[in-house]
């Protein structure tokens, strides 16, 4: 990439894993020792990162029956060359196929400069709600499982920090 804020566009379905052409692009736009972080996934940098990064996407590829995105925003900072990118994505995958579903994914990028002088990506990191990642799986029933018990979860934890503020913590 020659500038990361025009060239992220054009390869966001490369970034999403979601290209057909996924080798000889992600070995152009991808450091050899990419580190990958998900909510599920975690690939260390070393010699074998990238090899691994892409069975990994070849792999998720396999789940994916649609996959429309849209960029919300991306921010870029020269300085530390890390980027973030929010997208928007309308998903068809897993068992049910046929219900199409809304996530919002944050995606950090860490930048580096590769042989040839331009930008390539050495880490990459995925941020998405729990519940809309297994609402791409099982709809309906499983993000509204998890969002109770997120309900629950802060009920007891604000119900606590009322009891502390009572007695006098502050």
């Amino acid at each position: 990439m020659d500038d990361p804020l025009t060239d992220i566009p054009k390869i966001i379905p490369i970034i999403l894993g979601s290209n057909q052409k996924l080798l000889s692009d992600q070995t152009k736009y991808y450091h050899e020792n990419i580190e990958y972080k998900s909510f599920t996934q975690y690939i260390p940098s070393n010699k074998d990162s990238l090899e691994n990064f892409i069975a990994l996407n070849r792999l998720n590829r396999v789940f994916i029956w649609n996959d429309k995105s849209r960029i919300n925003d991306i921010w870029y900072n020269e300085e530390s060359r890390k980027a973030v990118i929010e997208v928007s994505q309308s998903a068809r995958r897993g068992i049910f196929f046929w219900v199409e579903r809304r996530n919002r994914l944050f995606i950090k990028l860490d930048l580096t400069f590769g042989n040839d002088g331009k930008y390539i990506i050495r880490r990459q990191e995925e941020f998405i709600q729990p519940e809309d990642f297994v609402g791409t799986l099982i709809p309906v029933i499983a993000p509204t499982i998890i969002t109770i018990q997120k309900i629950i979860i802060s009920f007891i934890i604000i119900a606590f920090g009322r009891l502390l503020g009572l007695i006098g913590c502050t």
